[in-house]
């Protein structure tokens, strides 16, 4: 195992001053017993450490560092020597050997749940190893360790390890391959450009105890490492192409990183190295590729500079209607100007059904502006009928008819062309008469003042205790609508019209000025007439 408090292959050219690392903040995880009886240790007790402890091989801190304990994680504590206790797995039977001896003074009591210690740290093999049934070469051969494969070490005694499968957790000795010497698979390279995590360790933002985690590194995950400072690497992602201005991806305990081994180092970074020589070959590739096309851009410049230097054959054609002229010869592309019927043109080599228009510009020379399209061009101008003029309509003459309109207040909305009157209103039109309490007079929209104003109104809406005469007829309603133009009244809510003695009676009447007619619609309410005849007339 790795000796945190002397001089070790992670830790190599560094003062080995302390005994222990400050702890990393951890939390206490779910574990249970499962019965006194599997752990028959006299005075055996569940135990986890403060901080990043050293088992030593002997109950002294002169003896040999075997293993390295994580804070939180629950281990099993035999009998006390001095102010040493002896560590176990927690799984193995009564008459097994103590791992080593841990000091009992950063040694706490551990909860219930608390997580057991894997006694197995992730090793990555450098070339093929044989491993041996004991600890002694001279015992039979268990098999041989390929290069590049990951395994698990633990329990070391005698300079031996024990040897696991690399993505089994180890709980016992007893689950051992067999055995390996620690020489064959510690490996000591300081100048790896790759490392591992040994165990499952957090990635913090900054090289401090209680700095936030950004990442985590599983058992035999691999990252590159960058300068140490506190006993801490800063790391990059195994993919990162590190370069003297790559962001760091965060720091990682050395005691919990191991170098990877050589030869697979240089063939892992092979693949990263040659993507930095295709990223540069990719580069040269794109600046050539720029530099052929700003050559060919420039000679179609040129080429272009030529064909529109060159002088241009137009002809003159005449729009036979209101034509659009577009950006391109599409009907799809922009509209950006419009002949007049009759106007002549100047256009060039028709383009399909298209014909580019050209209009002189600057330096006595002519450009083209756009696009028309060729059906409506003729080569001869067309000929055009002039219209008689309209003759103005004069207000007041003999086809007028006007509209008189009296009231105590009146209101004129020019943003809506509308006139109110309020109050003792009165409208008088021709052999008709209407009294309200408020009419509007609906204008239209021409002119900008209140001049000729009878003569712009199209519609009366007439509100409040509304009464009409028509020469011998006379009625009442909630609402009166006259639209001028169609020469209709229409009396709305509870509305009632006498005509002589007779009386009808309904929900909306509409009355028809120009065919001196009446229509009645009852709605809610049947329609109610009464109409007088002479006693001496049979039914």
């Amino acid at each position: 195992m790795i000796n945190i408090a002397e001089n070790s292959s992670l830790l190599r050219g560094k003062a080995a001053s302390v005994l222990f690392l400050p702890a990393v903040f951890c939390a206490v995880f779910l574990f249970v017993l499962g019965g006194v009886d599997a752990y028959a240790y006299e005075r055996s007790e569940l135990k986890i450490s403060r901080t990043i402890a050293n088992v030593r091989a002997e109950p002294d801190f002169k003896g040999d560092v075997v293993w390295i304990l994580s804070p939180a994680e629950g281990f099993m504590v035999g009998e006390a020597k001095g102010n040493w206790l002896s560590v176990y797995p927690a799984s193995d039977a009564k008459d097994v050997l103590p791992v080593g001896y841990v000091s009992s003074k950063i040694i706490v009591p551990a909860a219930p749940d608390s997580p057991l210690v894997d006694w197995g740290d992730v090793r990555y093999v450098g070339k093929d190893l044989k491993f041996y049934l004991e600890r002694t070469v001279k015992s039979s051969t268990g098999g041989m360790l390929k290069s590049g494969d990951k395994v698990k070490v633990g329990f070391l005694r005698d300079g031996w390890y024990a040897v696991f499968k690399g993505d089994a957790k180890v709980d016992s000795e007893a689950d051992a391959l067999g055995f390996v010497k620690q020489t064959d698979i510690d490996i000591l390279n300081d100048d790896a450009r790759i490392r591992y995590a040994v165990r499952r360790i957090n990635v913090i933002e900054k090289p401090v105890a209680t700095s936030k985690a950004v990442g985590v590194l599983s058992p035999g995950h691999r990252a590159q490492v960058g300068n140490e400072n506190g006993g801490m690497y800063a790391l990059y992602r195994i993919d990162t192409m590190v370069k003297k201005d790559t962001p760091v991806w965060g720091y990682a305990w050395g005691p919990f990183l191991a170098p990877y081994p050589k030869n697979l180092e240089q063939a892992q970074m092979a693949g990263i190295d040659a993507r930095k020589a295709e990223i540069k070959k990719e580069k040269t590739q794109k600046a050539q590729a720029q530099a052929k096309r700003s050559g060919e851009l420039a000679a179609m410049e040129e080429a272009m500079d030529e064909i529109l230097q060159a002088p241009v054959q137009t002809k003159t054609m005449y729009a036979t209607a209101v034509l659009n002229v577009r950006s391109e010869p599409s009907a799809k592309s922009l509209i950006v100007d419009k002949l007049e019927l009759g106007e002549g043109v100047s256009v060039g080599q028709a383009e399909g059904k298209w014909f580019p228009l050209f209009k002189p510009g600057k330096d006595k020379g002519i450009k083209r502006v756009g696009y028309v399209f060729g059906t409506y061009l003729k080569a001869e101008a067309p000929v055009i009928k002039k219209e008689k003029p309209k003759k103005k309509r004069v207000s007041g003459g003999p086809d007028e008819v006007p509209i008189k309109i009296t009231s105590t207040k009146m209101t004129f909305s020019e943003n809506r062309n509308r006139i109110t009157f309020a109050g003792n209103v009165k409208v008088v039109r021709l052999d008709v008469t209407l009294t309200s309490d408020t009419l509007t007079a609906h204008l239209r929209p021409e002119g900008d003042s209140l001049s000729d104003t009878q003569d712009k109104i199209k519609k009366i809406v007439a509100g409040g205790n509304v009464k009409v005469v028509m020469k011998n007829r006379k009625g009442h309603s909630d609402k009166l609508t006259y639209v001028v133009g169609d020469s209709i009244i229409y009396m709305s809510g509870n509305a009632e019209l006498q005509d002589g003695p007779n009386l009808i009676q309904g929900d909306e009447i509409k009355f028809y000025l120009k065919d001196n007619r009446a229509e009645v619609v009852g709605g809610k309410k049947p329609i109610e007439a009464i109409f007088y005849t002479p006693k001496n007339v049979s039914p």
